[in-house]
């Protein structure tokens, strides 16, 4: 049916009308990249967007589900929730913004993305490969940046209410209707030199079992309810000064079977809170400050209940608290953009699970010109070079020095060159330095080592757009590699000793690289119809197993087909993705040495069909998640097929 509808579509679409917005065009604006406004297609530095148009027509959930056709990412779907990987490197090495700032609460070095509501982000923005020189630790493999919404008129107002619908048999056989609610809105206003938004949402989902023959569940219950507010006072076109704050809860409840056979009730509680202030003043026409403050608390509690005894019960909580503060010059003098800032970090986590409180403080300043050596006249030669370095000092392991060179060169008015080189780190996490903890039931324990240093990173990126003669195609094309050292692994720390625990402790043992190709096609079918295709080539090695790293694919391709005929308010979004084979290691036969065994690729296969009425101010949407009900419950695990339906009121 909708190859028969889409079809129908294409068709009809010559006449369709306005363009859809299905991805930003050159004149959209981006602050990433650089840290100051620019519009697209003068960025320096390679930036991907993803609209509000672009969030509602795909009708993703969450970030995660969002994320999840990039051209170099790939999702991780753990108990604890969503990370991701990009270019071929782990969450611990991608660094997650709301507005420019940090948000507390890694939990294993991932920040769950599932915990991200799409609510009131106007747009989201990635830049991959080295960013350290701007953002400090942790932008290795990229930086995803959220931005939230601006209000638009005097009132304004919007509810989107949905539900996911599936069925799925229980350990007896049965099949039982499980729904997923979710509801979200907001309200904002704009009167004189104020504008001020408040949002909301609450969303549920019931717990999925990918293996029925056992109690366990594959992925968690959850409900989560979420509340923020913001305010911008602008006084004149040279001052403003924005307040923004939110609060997250969000109850996991799953059930696990540890290898001994126990059985386990687990529940978590997770709260977020932020609230942060922007005030920007130009006090000159060629020049800015911004200075900016944050703070933002994570709490987690869980607590594991064994059936039928006490013996393994356990709870634990830790508090994540995050203070904040950067201030940035920019001045422009000539063909010379000049920005220079400093930032402070203080960081304190409580934890049982930790043998002292963790405690950290890091300083850093940087300096970067964007220098416009040519510019580019409409029909000629244009090149920008943009050097910069950054200096961080932390409290536990010292200074950190991340200079970047980025490199833009437009040849013709065809084609557009890109090109970075830079260095990263990463500071080790409070559960590398200072944990403790003892698994009684399998008798092991982990330690962690304050002696740890910062793990370094040397990465390069190559990037080229040509703009073919037919309107609206475009061909993209890019090569990355990225060398990590002195990462951070568990190693033995004693022998094995059968009247003791193994113990294990955190050091700078581990070195590897990730390297790889990006390519992408975009084709113009017709007037409000457009096809994307990508692909992605991983190489993800680990250099002194001298072996790829575990899970992750090194074949990547996605395709989406983009419809919208303004005369019948109809619009669809069809997206497909394939991961090839990923290896993992494992044990099989007892015999001490891990085997390498290749998991067979897959398609995850997502469609929303939307229907527009009264000038778009009313949209009724249906539409389903993972078609091909993709993924197993051993290795590569994600929520099975969803079917989902709603509307959407906007004012």
């Amino acid at each position: 049916m909708l190859t028969l509808l889409t079809a129908a579509l294409l068709a009809q679409s010559a006449d369709a009308g306005p363009d859809l917005e299905v991805v930003a065009t050159g004149h959209q604006t981006v602050v990433t990249g650089t840290r100051t406004e620019r519009r697209l297609e003068d960025s320096v530095v390679p930036t991907e967007v993803i609209s509000r148009a672009q969030i509602d027509a795909i009708g993703a959930r969450d970030l995660g589900a969002l994320l999840q056709q990039q051209q170099g990412v790939e999702l991780e779907y753990t108990f604890r929730g969503t990370g991701i990987s990009l270019q071929g490197l782990g969450p611990e090495y991608v660094l997650v913004l709301i507005d420019g700032e940090r948000i507390a609460g890694r939990l294993g070095n991932t920040l769950d993305l599932s915990r991200f509501s799409l609510n009131d982000i106007e747009r989201v923005e990635i830049v991959k490969g080295p960013a350290a020189a701007l953002y400090g630790s942790e932008a290795i493999a990229g930086v995803i940046n959220l931005i939230t919404r601006r209000v638009a008129k005097p009132i304004e107002g919007e509810l989107r209410v949905q539900s996911g619908y599936r069925t799925e048999p229980d350990q007896h056989g049965v099949r039982a209707s499980k729904f997923d609610p979710d509801v979200r809105g907001g309200v904002g206003v704009k009167k004189g030199v104020v504008e001020a938004r408040v949002n909301g949402g609450y969303q549920a989902r019931n717990p999925y079992d990918l293996e029925p023959s056992d109690v366990a569940t594959s992925g968690a219950g959850l409900n989560r309810w979420d509340v923020g507010g913001s305010v911008l006072f602008t006084p004149t076109d040279q001052v403003s000064l924005g307040l923004k704050t939110d609060y997250l809860r969000r109850d996991l409840a799953a059930v696990d079977i540890a290898p001994s056979g126990a059985i386990f009730d687990r529940r978590e509680r997770s709260e977020q809170f932020n609230a942060s202030a922007n005030l920007h003043v130009q006090p000159g026409e060629h020049t800015g400050v911004t200075v900016r403050g944050g703070y933002s608390l994570f709490r987690d509690q869980i607590q594991q209940d064994q059936r039928g005894a006490t013996y393994l019960d356990a709870y634990s909580q830790s508090i994540d608290r995050l203070w904040q503060g950067d201030v940035q010059l920019d001045q422009r003098a000539s063909d010379h953009l000049v920005s220079l800032g400093g930032s402070f970090l203080y960081e304190n986590l409580g934890s049982e699970r930790l043998s002292t409180p963790g405690t950290r403080y890091r300083g850093g300043a940087f300096i970067q010109d964007e220098w416009d050596v040519f510019h580019a006249a409409p029909d000629g030669f244009g090149l920008k070079v943009m050097p910069g370095i950054r200096l961080d000092v932390d409290s536990q392991f010292g200074a950190a020095p991340s200079p970047r060179i980025a490199v833009k060169v437009d040849p013709s008015p065809s084609w557009t060159l890109r090109a970075s080189y830079g260095w990263g780190f990463r500071a080790p996490s409070f559960q590398e330095l200072y944990l403790r903890f003892e698994n009684t039931s399998v008798g092991y324990v982990v330690e962690g080592n304050p002696n740890l240093k910062a793990e370094t990173s040397y990465g390069i990126n190559l990037a080229a757009d040509y703009r073919l003669p037919l309107q609206g195609w475009v061909v993209s094309a890019g090569l990355f590699h990225t060398d990590l050292i002195n990462q951070i692994n568990v190693n033995t720390s004693q022998g094995v000793d059968p009247n003791n625990p193994t113990q294990f402790r955190y050091d700078n043992i581990y070195s590897s690289y990730a390297q790889g190709l990006e390519a992408a096609l975009r084709m113009r079918l017709s007037k409000g119809a457009y096809l994307d295709l990508g692909y992605t080539l991983t190489d993800a090695h680990d250099v002194d197993k001298n072996r790829p790293i575990e899970g992750r694919a090194v074949h990547k391709g996605t395709a989406q087909l983009s419809v919208r005929y303004r005369p019948t308010g109809l619009e669809l979004v069809v997206r497909a993705t394939w991961f090839g084979p990923r290896p993992f290691y494992t044990d099989r036969n007892a015999d001490g040495v891990d085997e390498q065994l290749w998991v067979r690729g897959y398609v995850n296969l997502d469609a929303q069909l939307s229907y527009h009425v009264w000038k778009d101010r009313i949209t009724l949407f249906v539409g389903v998640t993972n078609l091909t009900n993709a993924g197993d419950v051993t290795y590569v695990p994600q929520p099975p097929r969803t079917l989902v339906g709603g509307a959407q009121v906007q004012y």
